[in-house]
């Protein structure tokens, strides 16, 4: 729909608050809900710019379906893309935060993880997402728009492993609806350890450690990803290499008593 529930509008306020992004695209903008409540957070209440003129926050949108758009949403968005945001988001740039309301669930699964990572890849910090959870939430088509269409289900299993703070609200007789906030390098490096792990079940083992290695080169440091690639390591017997790795990851994250714990059981292991 153009609109959607009102109720996970404090949470994501509070999540706006505590990122103070200064430039954001709303995916599936609609009727502007996320945009408005943004530009008067973020630019009027706590920039004390009430005037158009004065305002710095960039607020950009993305929306399929162009007969939503009138003049109140281009009175609030900087800019506004019409077209299928899957392939559009190709075409921008780099955004403090992203926010997808309701967009995942008119996607087909798979090729939603894909988008998310495209999202994840444009943007500097975090990612909001809310969206409704569960099989009873089912809709079709409407407002003259085929793109209305629920297309795909989700469980709050799908995304907590990769989020850093969530809130679910229960609706009677329809399931959770969640919303989400999620660091944008946590979401791509959970997606390269699955495709890591991928290659390594089907065998590609040392095709996995090659990828591994080099995509782990230009991300911000990860724990669970540099373990993953020790693991590979040690799974193939390469205690040396195992040792390496834990070697770097020790150098990356000092302060970590696992790290030290795991390169002595190897090195003792090596030495044996």
């Amino acid at each position: 729909m153009p609109t959607s529930t009102y109720s996970q509008i404090p949470t994501v306020v509070s999540y706006l608050q505590a990122v103070m992004p200064s430039s954001l695209l709303d995916i599936g903008l609609g009727n502007g809900k996320f945009g408005f409540i943004a530009r008067d957070l973020l630019d009027v209440m706590l920039g004390e710019r009430y005037h158009k003129k004065d305002w710095k926050i960039k607020i950009d949108g993305i929306e399929i379906f162009e007969n939503y758009i009138q003049d109140h949403q281009k009175s609030i968005y900087n800019e506004i893309f019409i077209g299928d945001a899957y392939d559009v988001i190709d075409e921008l740039g780099q955004y403090d935060l992203i926010y997808l309301g309701d967009v995942l669930e008119h996607i087909e699964k798979n090729r939603a993880y894909d988008f998310l990572e495209k999202c994840a890849n444009h943007c500097n910090r975090f990612l909001i997402l809310s969206i409704p959870l569960g099989e009873k939430w089912i809709q079709p088509e409407m407002y003259g728009n085929p793109h209305e269409e629920h297309l795909s289900f989700w469980n709050a299993e799908d995304f907590e492993e990769f989020s850093i703070e969530k809130s679910y609200l229960d609706f009677p007789n329809i399931g959770q609806y969640g919303t989400f906030l999620i660091k944008a390098e946590d979401f791509i490096h959970y997606r390269l350890r699955g495709k890591a792990n991928a290659l390594f079940v089907e065998g590609k083992e040392t095709e996995s450690i090659l990828y591994l290695k080099e995509r782990l080169s230009g991300l911000p440091p990860n724990l669970e990803s540099n373990y993953l690639l020790a693991d590979f390591y040690l799974q193939k017997k390469n205690l040396q290499g195992t040792i390496d790795q834990l070697k770097i990851t020790q150098e990356m994250f000092p302060e970590e008593p696992s790290v030290k714990e795991f390169l002595e059981q190897v090195t003792l292991a090596a030495a044996t």
